[in-house]
C-alpha cells in the first residue's frame, strides 16, 4: 500500500512511501505497517495519514495510534471508521463555486403515488458529461422516490449536455460544507440515462 501526509497549510503533499501490511489488532482497533528507516525519518506522527490498497484502489486516512511497537520499523494506525474505493472516473467532474449559484430544475416522483411530481430548483455541486450531483433539502428527499428516473433541465450551460436529461439516483449522502456536516440537506449523485 501506498501511504502520504499532507501540509495543513497548502494541503500540498510532504510525506509519501509505499510500506506494507504487517498485523492488525481488533481488540485495541489498531494496524500496523512496516516502513523502511529512510522513510519513517520524513513521518509526522502528528498527521493524519492517508492509505492507498493497491489491489482494489481502496482509500482511507487515519491517525496514529497512541501504543507504538517497540520495533522502529513499525507503525501502528488507528482502524478507520470509513473506507472508499478509489473512484475511476470516465469524465472529469466540474465543481460548481458556491458564490456562482448555478441551479437545475429537477422533477421527481413523489412517494405519495395519489400527488403530483414534485418540482423543485436545486444548486449543482458538481457536473461531469455522465451525471451530477445536486442538493436537496431533507424535506424534499423524504418525499420523492429515489428508485424512478428524474427529469433535469437547465443543463446546456455545459458543453455537450442537452439542456433536458433524465437521470437516475445512484447516491444520497448528508452534505457536508467547510467542515460542518447536519443532516439538513443531502447531496444526491444522479448518473445521466441515454434516451
Amino acid at each position: 500500500m501506498t501511504i502520504w501526509q499532507k501540509d495543513l497549510n497548502n494541503d500540498e503533499r510532504m510525506f509519501k512511501c509505499d510500506v506494507k501490511f504487517s498485523s492488525i489488532d481488533p481488540y485495541n482497533g489498531t494496524f500496523s505497517v512496516a516502513v523502511d528507516e529512510v522513510n519513517r525519518k520524513n513521518f509526522n506522527p502528528t498527521l493524519e495519514t492517508y492509505f492507498l490498497l493497491k489491489v482494489q484502489d481502496f482509500v482511507f486516512k487515519t491517525k496514529v495510534a497512541m501504543a507504538q511497537s517497540n520495533d522502529k520499523h513499525i507503525i501502528n494506525f488507528q482502524i478507520p471508521h470509513d473506507v472508499r474505493l478509489k473512484e475511476l472516473r470516465m469524465h472529469p467532474r466540474v465543481y460548481i463555486n458556491g458564490a456562482e449559484k448555478r441551479f437545475v430544475s429537477v422533477t421527481f416522483e413523489n412517494k405519495d403515488g395519489e400527488k403530483k411530481p414534485v418540482d423543485v430548483a436545486c444548486p449543482i455541486y458538481n457536473i461531469s458529461k455522465s451525471g451530477i450531483c445536486i442538493i436537496v433539502s431533507r424535506e424534499t428527499l423524504s418525499a420523492i422516490k429515489l428508485n424512478e428516473s428524474i427529469d433535469i433541465e437547465g443543463l446546456s450551460f455545459f458543453d455537450s449536455l442537452a439542456n433536458k436529461m433524465k437521470a437516475v439516483v445512484r447516491n444520497a449522502r448528508v452534505y457536508g460544507k467547510k467542515g460542518i456536516i447536519s443532516d439538513e440537506y443531502y447531496a444526491l449523485g444522479l448518473e445521466f440515462q441515454n434516451t
